[in-house]
């Protein structure tokens, strides 16, 4: 983990304390707080350099950047859903997961359709 001190030093001139403090603030990004001091993960320092990215290089505004943020949210939590889901069905007998592959492929196939 790290500090908001050693993230500002990480991301050089992409990003200052004030800054970070906004994204932290408008929920970009979340941060361990422990003891009045923010700890960041190196999850979190991956989506502040989405952030950065974004904002300075592709100019999102703010708005544009809480629909982004949201539907990447959303990207990942379905990931995890799907992998939770992908791990289920491996534990079901063979037959359950040939069902379940051909129910899959038939719908499919019907949304190819219309």
């Amino acid at each position: 983990m790290k500090t908001l001190e050693e993230v500002v030093e990480i991301l050089d001139a992409r990003i200052d304390r004030a800054m970070l403090e906004a994204y932290i603030e408008r929920q970009w990004v979340r941060p361990h707080r422990k003891r009045k001091a923010w700890y960041f993960e190196e999850i979190d320092i991956a989506r502040l350099q989405l952030i950065c990215h974004l904002t300075q290089e592709i100019e999102v505004n703010d708005e544009g950047m809480d629909v982004v943020l949201s539907l990447l949210d959303q990207l990942y939590g379905l990931r995890t859903h799907m992998k939770h889901l992908t791990h289920a069905i491996a534990q079901q007998p063979l037959e359950v997961q040939r069902e379940v592959r051909s129910i899959l492929n038939q719908l499919m196939k019907t949304r190819e359709v219309s």
